[in-house]
């Protein structure tokens, strides 16, 4: 019993020098280079070498907000004309299928409930989905679990684009939707 105790100590180091090693492998390569030993404080700041926000003060992240932007977050956060709105849709493939939703939005994401009505059958949905850009990727699911998966282009108020639909009760298929926002 001590024999696997004591392995599994041994087995636990060497997976804890070898995270290290990959996370700093200067600090191993060279232990006396004081270049690469940092100290990082509770804040997960080097307090010799603090963090800077965007305005050039000498700050530490606490709260992440004056953190330095990448690349990707430069480009401006995809905005809906409003947010919330009704948003209604024509899904057309072998049958003709009209969406109502109350559709909200924040940051990219998208979502909602509302209702659908195929040959006069009218069903409780809920949507969700993400906005990049113009692009908007939205999932509808229907009270009887159909799934409805949208890809839309947004133009002002309008949206257009293609879907596909799943379910346990009839076969998968795909059309065209289009759409406005009110």
């Amino acid at each position: 019993m001590n024999y696997i105790r004591s392995l599994a100590s041994v087995l636990i180091l060497i997976f804890l020098t070898f995270s290290a090693l990959a996370q700093d492998p200067g600090s191993f390569l060279n232990p006396g280079d004081t270049a690469s030993n940092t100290v990082v404080n509770a804040t997960g700041v080097d307090p010799l070498n603090p963090v800077q926000d965007l305005k050039g003060a000498a700050t530490p992240v606490i709260t992440g907000k004056n953190t330095p932007q990448t690349q990707g977050s430069l480009q401006p956060k995809a905005r809906l004309l409003s947010p919330s709105g009704k948003w209604y849709l024509d899904l057309q493939d072998t049958e003709d299928r009209v969406v109502d939703l109350e559709m909200y939005q924040s940051s990219d994401a998208v979502f909602g409930r509302g209702t659908i009505v195929t040959k006069s059958v009218t069903q409780n949905v809920t949507a969700i989905g993400t906005v990049s850009g113009n692009k908007l990727a939205l999932d509808i699911l229907s009270s009887d679990l159909s799934l409805f998966r949208l890809a839309l282009t947004m133009s002002g108020k309008s949206l257009s684009g293609d879907y596909h639909s799943y379910s346990a009760s009839y076969v998968p298929g795909h059309g065209i939707a289009m759409g406005k926002i009110s």
